[in-house]
Formats: structure tokens, sequence, C-alpha cells
């Protein structure tokens, strides 16, 4: 399947909302609104992947509710809270141009402007404030870069690349940090 995931990570299950089984949606996806067009739910913790069908999803605050045939208590819910929720590969979205899923990004080789080696994006770390670049490095170990537009010169998915401008410093701090 082209080195293509099966499934892909769309989101978390949060805390209960109610008595009655509905439970808030932490998405991994800039478009909350997604969810409202899924049928099921596939949740996936302590190594084990289970289907839900789902009775409704509404946005309140603009955050997804989630109601789940045959969880209809506040105590089922709140066994589900941290599952991670995935969907099959095939119904993901296409992207708009400058967009990628973490899924492209992850394995490619990162080197900063001035052409030195920063390593191989191992992980995509999502935060409220902005996504962070989890580099492995031989020359520096681990570092991390935020993920924002100031830093990234170039992503090209083809070439499995990314160009960045690191922040003035980083690299200086870091070579001097290993030695």
């Amino acid at each position: 399947m082209d080195g293509k995931p099966e499934y892909i990570t769309v989101g978390r299950l949060g805390r209960p909302r109610g008595v009655s089984g509905e439970l808030y949606i932490t998405p991994a996806t800039d478009d909350p609104k997604r969810f409202v067009d899924l049928t099921k739910l596939v949740l996936v913790g302590n190594g084990q992947r289970r289907e839900f069908e789902i009775i409704k999803v509404v946005l309140i605050g603009g955050k997804p509710v989630v109601s789940l045939r045959g969880i209809t208590s506040r105590e089922a819910a709140a066994r589900l809270t941290n599952l991670l929720i995935e969907i099959p590969f095939d119904q993901i979205r296409p992207l708009e141009d400058g967009r990628y899923y973490q899924f492209d990004l992850v394995g490619c080789k990162v080197t900063a402007v001035d052409g030195t080696e920063l390593g191989t994006l191992a992980e995509v770390m999502t935060y409220p404030a902005s996504d962070l670049f989890r580099i492995k490095s031989k020359r520096f170990g681990e570092l991390l870069l935020p993920a924002i537009e100031q830093f990234i010169e170039r992503i090209d998915i083809e070439k499995k690349e990314i160009i960045v401008n690191p922040p003035n410093g980083l690299l200086d701090a870091l070579a001097d940090k290993k030695k």
C-alpha cells in the first residue's frame, strides 16, 4: 500500500460530557467538523482496536462531542477517555496545497538552509500553541523545532525532505552542548 498506514489517527477521546455517555473529542486535525460526517470510530488503546457506531456528533463551542452506540452512561464513557481515534486510510480527506499529514512528514530528512543535516523527523508532536518537530540526529541527539511557518523553508514530500531555517543560535547551542 505504498508505505501508507492502514489507519490514521485523527484525535483522542476526551472527558465525558453529561451523564448519558457523550464524550468530547480532542481532534488531531485542523478541521473539527470532519467528525460530523463519520458513521463509525475505530478506538485504539491497550493494544486493541475496537469499532464503535456513531449515533451523533455535535459541535459544542467548536469542539466535537460524540455519542456512541452502547455507551449510555458517564461511567462507560469514562472508560474510553484517552483512547486514540482512528479512521481507515481510505477515508482521509485531500488537503489544501501546503498542508501535510503527519505520516507524510515522519521519516523526512531535515536539513537547515545552510546545508547542515539535522537528522530525520521522528514525530510531529501536537500542542495547542503549535506543533513541534521531534528530530532524531546523530550529530545533535534529539532536537525539537517549532513547526511554524517562520522556521520551515520548504517541504518536499516526494523527496522526503524538509528544509528549515532554525532560530538564530540554535545550531551553535546544540553543537556546544554536544562537546
